[in-house]
């Protein structure tokens, strides 16, 4: 479109004609057709002070909202009105599924990671019952009063039947369904000694 730009007082126009290669059903338009392209508020001064106009600088429409965004990536590292991380967007499967209880019983051809496995850590730098073959499944295994009793015979820890029924009372209630494991007796026991410490601190 061969245009050629003029003022007039309220409005600026275009006019042209349109040459006869691009579109020849409309080649024979006049010169004196003139077309509203810009604005009136589009024209404004060139600089401050100044009788000199010039069009006004189009921003486009992502233009307004480009300053104020934020990522996801920035809002997480914020050190101020950071996202709490239990906002954090997740997707998929986590690696290890921790959100499910794991079996019982579990199946060779099941190589899920419920959490209860070792890391690289635990690898490098086993614990003294990981040497001996005792691992962390076998401390929250539920186990019968019968096999209890006859651990802490094997380990040493003597206790008459009073204290062994105290002990096992208190380590039930801290399963909801009342089951024992050897972490719940070696928690009992810990907490036991620890009143017995204050008793005879407060004696003293």
């Amino acid at each position: 479109l061969l245009l050629e730009p003029y003022f007039q007082p309220n409005c600026f126009l275009f006019k042209g004609r349109m040459p006869d290669c691009a579109y020849p059903a409309v080649a024979n338009v006049e010169e004196s057709e003139s077309t509203l392209l810009i604005k009136p508020e589009d024209i404004v001064f060139k600089e401050p002070g100044s009788s000199e106009k010039t069009l006004r600088t189009l921003l486009r429409p992502s233009d307004k909202v480009a300053k104020h965004h934020t990522t996801t990536s920035s809002e997480i590292s914020a050190v101020v009105g950071a996202v709490p991380s239990l906002c954090y967007p997740i997707y998929g499967v986590p690696t290890v599924r921790s959100d499910i209880p794991a079996p019982r019983i579990r199946r060779v051809s099941d190589r899920t990671n419920y959490g209860e496995e070792g890391n690289a850590y635990s690898l490098l730098h086993p614990t003294i019952f990981a040497e001996k073959g005792v691992f962390e499944r076998d401390f929250f295994k539920t186990r019968s009063k019968e096999e209890i009793s006859e651990i802490l015979c094997n380990i040493g820890v003597k206790l008459s039947e009073e204290e062994f029924e105290n002990v096992w009372n208190l380590a039930s209630k801290k399963h909801h369904r009342g089951e024992v494991c050897i972490e719940n007796i070696r928690n009992v026991l810990d907490e036991l000694q620890h009143a017995d410490r204050l008793k005879c601190k407060s004696t003293m």
